[in-house]
């Protein structure tokens, strides 16, 4: 009597489970490439650190020109938009490897409490773009002293 067993080409069923999860953080990895949005995270990248009197945030930037970046305050939200533009390349010539994103942008940024907007400052150096935002009055920590 010859004995014969199912063929299973991942060896198991757990193997098989293995392999589909493979193939999904492939597939995560390929579609995050192509959408901008991955372990980067989104662009432009951006850096918020806070002391008692403001935010700052700084946010990079290479290859924007700092006249098409828009920043506004709404409420509580920093709002950063604009557009990298691709560079200008002689006709005829192609691309072999093409991973630097281009394109309009948008990225907002939420803050705990709220900002002084007739206070907000802006500076662009060297591709960073670095914004103080001034704590509302109201925001700031308040000292009380006690009396006895």
């Amino acid at each position: 009597m010859l004995l014969t067993r199912p063929w299973y080409p991942f060896g198991s069923w757990r193997g098989a489970l293995a392999e589909m999860d493979r193939l999904r953080r492939e597939m995560d990895r390929i579609l995050e490439s192509l959408s901008g949005v991955g372990e980067a995270g989104l662009f432009p990248p951006v850096n918020v650190s806070e002391d008692t009197d403001r935010f700052t945030v700084t946010a990079e930037l290479p290859g924007v020109d700092p006249k098409e970046i828009d920043i506004s305050v709404h409420g509580r939200n920093l709002s950063i938009s604009g557009e990298r533009k691709p560079p200008q390349v002689e006709e005829g010539a192609r691309y072999h490897r093409r991973e630097r994103p281009f394109g309009s942008f948008s990225r907002m940024i939420g803050l705990p409490v709220e900002v002084d907007p007739e206070k907000v400052e802006a500076t662009y150096r060297n591709g960073v773009l670095t914004i103080v935002l001034p704590k509302a009055e109201e925001a700031k920590p308040k000292k009380i002293a006690v009396s006895g």
